[in-house]
């Protein structure tokens, strides 16, 4: 593993000057940090992509990341809710998503006249459903994890050892992973759903997703012991929900799903 991440170092080194997407998760935290280890900071820049789709406490994470580390970045403000693919909230939706926003940055990378434009899919990702590679691919954005097979396990373990802060962040997908495909997408909806997962993660709860059907909120729960948590908090949680929209609140027994094709089948 630690060549692996020595080969990641000598890539890295060999964009001379790059724009990096950074979203504060452990994937492009880590790439950023290798970055500053080996470029000059007046050779990479950090783009943080701001939207009704990206929690408030990513970007306060991303922030305090760049802050610690000393690191200025740069803010865009991606405007996919504007495209009507993406509202219609197709299986293909990340696909719009990604194609839009990093659109932007080759704009960018042309004001300032980078090498290359990198982001942290790793190859992990691969296993799972993910659209937006394809429009990654299609607008030549480099993916060094992917280039050099390095997985999601991996940067794990390599971010607690440079004691990384968030190396054990369980992974978030944007807000918009949380409505049902082919239910539209809006801003009112994507507030909500915000804001409901604030309310669990104020309980303690770290990994979860909490669905919009329609109206109603349903929980998905990935660890056991969160189950506790919510049968004991029931009544509280009920409440607090139905006071930011939600018509009801269900627990989908069967736990966490990602919303893939899979997903799609059992479905529709």
């Amino acid at each position: 593993m630690k060549r692996k991440f020595e080969k990641l170092k000598e890539l890295l080194r060999s964009y001379k000057k790059v724009i990096i997407a950074f979203s504060g998760g452990v994937d492009s935290s880590l790439l950023l940090f290798l970055t500053l280890k080996v470029l000059k900071k007046n050779n990479f820049f950090p783009v943080i992509f701001i939207s009704p789709t990206y929690p408030l406490d990513h970007l306060k994470r991303a922030i305090n990341f760049l802050n610690n580390f000393d690191i200025k970045g740069i803010f865009l403000f991606s405007e996919e809710l504007k495209d009507k693919n993406f509202i219609r909230n197709p299986p293909e939706r990340c696909y719009y998503c990604k194609k839009e926003a990093y659109k932007k940055l080759l704009l960018l990378k042309d004001f300032l006249k980078v090498n290359k434009i990198i982001e942290g899919t790793n190859y992990s990702d691969l296993k799972d459903f993910r659209p937006g590679i394809k429009a990654l691919k299609e607008l030549n954005i480099e993916s060094p994890y992917l280039k050099l097979k390095i997985r999601k396990e991996e940067i794990r373990k390599r971010a607690k050892k440079l004691k990384i802060p968030n190396y054990d962040l369980p992974s978030s997908p944007c807000l918009s992973s949380r409505i049902p495909y082919y239910q539209l997408i809006d801003e009112e909806k994507l507030l909500k759903v915000e804001k409901g997962e604030e309310i669990l993660r104020k309980l303690g709860l770290r990994d979860f997703r909490l669905r919009m059907i329609d109206k109603k909120a349903k929980i998905e729960l990935k660890e056991e012991r969160d189950y506790w948590q919510i049968i004991k908090n029931r009544k509280r949680i009920t409440s607090n929900l139905k006071k930011i929209g939600f018509s009801e609140v269900l627990l989908d027994l069967t736990g966490y799903q990602p919303m893939g094709l899979q997903w799609i089948m059992r479905n529709y």
